[in-house]
């Protein structure tokens, strides 16, 4: 009775319900890092600047897709993807009461981000697709290891206790572009992809009871260029 009824629709909605696993390797370069004042009980407060606003790592990809529709010309997969990237470090200075700018800062991202992914593939030909992607869903923030540096020699003394590390979540999408190079060891075939991810805006932990705001590491965009392998 099931293959009467496929016969009858050359183009089936479900293609099937045999999933897809895919790896992924590759390096991002994200823009990061939020320059801010905060403000101190009794006193006028520091200036938080950033020196560099971008910075790279590796990230590690891992994702699970089942088919959904299939076309001649077009096939459409349905699934999750999740991501790591490795941590990204966010430094600048720190200009006390608007005058002196004596001590450095620094402090380190990662991300998490797991998504409700799409992808579109579109025939080139039997061996090659271009494929579309696209998902949404939360990042979790991960920062820490926040630290101060004197930069007078010493004179002036960094605040140990003035801001730790902190897990967020937030919103995030990724869009992106691909190659894919089909059923080049067996069944296996592999991608390559660019993305670009919208990641969110972290937080870190204020733990001086004086320190009336936190400090934050402002919304996060990131490009990536990885190879992935469906298996």
């Amino acid at each position: 009775m099931l293959s009467f009824i496929a016969s009858l629709n050359p183009y089936p909605i479900l293609a099937g319900i045999c999933g897809e696993p895919v790896l992924q390797l590759g390096w991002f370069t994200a823009k990061q890092g939020k320059s801010q004042h905060i403000d101190i009980d009794g006193l006028i407060g520091d200036d938080f600047s950033v020196d560099k606003s971008t910075a790279q790592n590796f990230l590690i990809g891992v994702g699970y897709y089942f088919d959904w529709l299939n076309t001649p010309k077009m096939s459409m997969r349905y699934g999750i993807n999740a991501f790591y990237f490795a941590p990204t470090k966010i430094k600048g200075d720190v200009t006390q009461e608007d005058l002196f700018s004596n001590l450095s800062y620094r402090y380190f991202r990662t991300n998490y981000p797991i998504y409700f992914a799409a992808k579109a593939l579109i025939a080139c030909s039997k061996c090659y697709d271009i494929t579309i992607d696209l998902g949404i869903g939360p990042n979790i923030i991960n920062t820490r290891h926040f630290q101060e540096k004197s930069l007078d020699g010493g004179i002036t003394i960094p605040d140990a206790h003035v801001f730790s590390g902190k897990n967020v979540v937030a919103f995030s999408v990724t869009t992106g572009l691909g190659w894919r190079i089909n059923n080049v060891l067996g069944n296996c075939s592999f991608e390559i992809d660019y993305r670009f991810f919208y990641l969110g805006e972290g937080e870190l932990k204020k733990v001086n009871s004086q320190v009336r705001n936190t400090l934050h590491t402002g919304n996060s965009y990131a490009n990536a260029v990885f190879f992935s392998i469906s298996i």
